[in-house]
């Protein structure tokens, strides 16, 4: 069966400096995947609201989808990696 989601990419890779909470990963790493961003912060209410969801998506298509968390920070405390961490 050909996979559904294949195609050209033209993405650049991750920078390799990039910090990583939990693997890094690779745009190889990602081939073949239907890939979910979700842009968050760690004070927003509503970006702890969907992740349920998140983790019931993931558990119904542990195959096909791959989510990745992009923190995204606002205030100077929300910038250290070990408060995200936490």
């Amino acid at each position: 069966m050909a996979n559904r989601y294949a195609g050209t990419v033209r993405a650049p890779d991750f920078p390799p400096d990039a910090e990583w909470i939990g693997s890094p990963l690779s745009l190889r790493d990602l081939r073949g995947k239907l890939v979910l961003l979700d842009f968050w912060t760690y004070c927003c209410i509503n970006c702890m609201h969907i992740v349920p969801n998140l983790h019931a998506l993931e558990q119904r298509h542990p195959d096909d989808l791959v989510v990745i968390g992009v923190h995204s920070a606002k205030f100077p405390a929300e910038m250290v990696t070990e408060n995200i961490a936490a």
